[in-house]
């Protein structure tokens, strides 16, 4: 038990006046109670997330060195138009006889315009 006599003061009590001069001035700028924690909040997890996509991106690239062009890439064969459209053509999908059609549509749907000049 704590008698006085030697001029401390008890653990619990340095705590209390501790607390209360802590809420004296946080009372009055309440930038340190709201406005500092948010700033950190803020500031930290920018360093956060650029360090997370730093990494996502390093592991990326690693991945892509370690693979060879030819995994890389699939076989791709040289684009001929000509080669293209005769292929089409033999294929018989494409009969080269077609006409644009207009697709039937709501009178809703028709352009507004077009509406009122009949």
């Amino acid at each position: 038990m704590h008698n006085g006599s030697d001029g401390q003061e008890p653990e619990a009590w340095t705590r209390i006046r501790r607390q209360a001069r802590i809420h004296r001035i946080t009372s009055r700028h309440p930038f340190l109670s709201v406005g500092l924690p948010f700033l950190i909040a803020v500031v930290g997890g920018s360093f956060v997330l650029l360090l997370t996509q730093e990494t996502k991106y390093e592991i990326r690239d690693k991945r892509i060195q370690n693979l060879s062009m030819d995994e890389a890439l699939p076989p791709r064969r040289k684009f001929d138009i000509q080669e293209e459209y005769f292929r089409m053509k033999s294929k018989g999908d494409w009969s080269g006889s077609w006409e644009p059609k207009r697709v039937p549509r709501a009178a809703e749907d028709e352009p507004v315009f077009d509406r009122y000049d009949k």
